[in-house]
């Protein structure tokens, strides 16, 4: 086993208990929506699970993923600064898997303290009756975005 599998490995656990609800979440708001904005959930050193959402107040009430996705990274950022955490995540939508296909998918980005970074894409398609019909997930190692802890605080 390499080191990437073996710290894969160790942080696996930390890495699922933000993904599923961070799936789940962005699931119910597709099938409900057919849309949503980024949103994460972080992990405590506690082991305790916490979603998080960022907001804008513009005066119309407008939204949209570039404007929140670096308000949600600078409040991550922040929290990590805080407060232990183990691990961060962030759920957007994108338009394609990069070097893989051009198709509608859920990414997760997860960001592990011990340097470990992936990123699971949940593509799917609508069906005939127009809700999400999901394909299979798909991992690709990645690198932090977020970057919640400097090298020097790992």
């Amino acid at each position: 086993m390499n080191k990437y599998q073996e710290l894969y490995c160790a942080v696996k656990p930390d890495l699922g208990s933000l993904a599923e609800p961070l799936v789940a979440h962005s699931v119910l708001l597709l099938r409900e929506r057919d849309d949503f904005l980024p949103h994460a959930a972080v992990l405590s050193a506690e082991g305790k699970v916490s979603l998080v959402g960022a907001m804008c107040s513009t005066p119309d009430g407008f939204a949209n993923a570039w404007h929140v996705l670096p308000m949600l990274h600078e409040g991550l950022r922040s929290m990590a600064n805080e407060r232990a955490l183990l691990a961060i995540g962030v759920a957007e939508l994108v338009n394609s898997i990069p070097g893989i296909m051009q198709m509608k998918a859920v990414r997760i980005h997860l960001e592990h303290r011990q340097e470990f970074t992936i990123d699971f894409y949940l593509p799917y398609s609508r069906n005939e009756s127009g809700g999400p019909e999901f394909g299979k997930t798909l991992s690709v190692q990645s690198e932090p975005e977020v970057n919640a802890w400097p090298p020097s605080r790992v």
